[in-house]
């Protein structure tokens, strides 16, 4: 869930203890415990929190008939189609497997996987920073923001729910 509410989130790991390096984060699409819980038909696995930019790159998991709100991106998107379809309610593209999508800041619009999708989609996500939840694209009311560090946030608690290491979270930190 969004929030909506705007509050200091922290990483949590001293400055000292941050580390800059390489890594490989461990996907499992067909691992339910690794789908973190994020709006109704909606999950994502985390794959890093950049706590530089608050950006964040997941595989976002969106059943048929479900939808991401209206929301707005303060940063660049690159996106990765591994399975299923997906669209923009706001364009006449229809993203498959296979489709490479590249968005720059500044547009609100509205992610929907159609009811009689034969599959979810799952879709490999890279943002350079946050985004703003709306309650409608045109002229549009702040509902919620997110960012690397409530998804970090999110993430860790789903890890302590489900009982996984959550030293394999805090890897994705950079």
């Amino acid at each position: 869930m969004p929030i909506d509410k705007f509050r200091t989130f922290t990483d949590g790991i001293p400055q000292e203890m941050r580390r800059r390096d390489e890594f490989m984060a461990l996907t499992n699409l067909d691992d339910e415990r690794l789908w973190v819980p994020y709006v109704d038909g909606v999950w994502f696995q985390a794959c890093l929190f950049n706590v530089t930019s608050g950006g964040f790159a997941n595989v976002l998991r969106v059943e048929p008939g479900k939808r991401l709100n209206p929301h707005y991106h303060v940063s660049t998107v690159h996106g990765y189609t591994l399975r299923g379809s997906w669209r923009y309610l706001e364009h006449d593209w229809v993203a498959t497997p296979g489709s490479y999508i590249f968005e720059p800041a500044g547009e609100a619009h509205t992610l929907v996987v159609d009811a009689d999708a034969t599959e979810p989609m799952i879709t490999f996500f890279v943002l350079s920073g946050g985004l703003i939840y709306l309650d409608k694209v045109e002229d549009g009311v702040v509902v919620g923001y997110d960012d690397g560090f409530s998804l970090l946030e999110l993430a860790r608690k789903h890890y302590r729910d489900v009982g996984l290491d959550q030293s394999l979270i805090d890897a994705m930190i950079r």
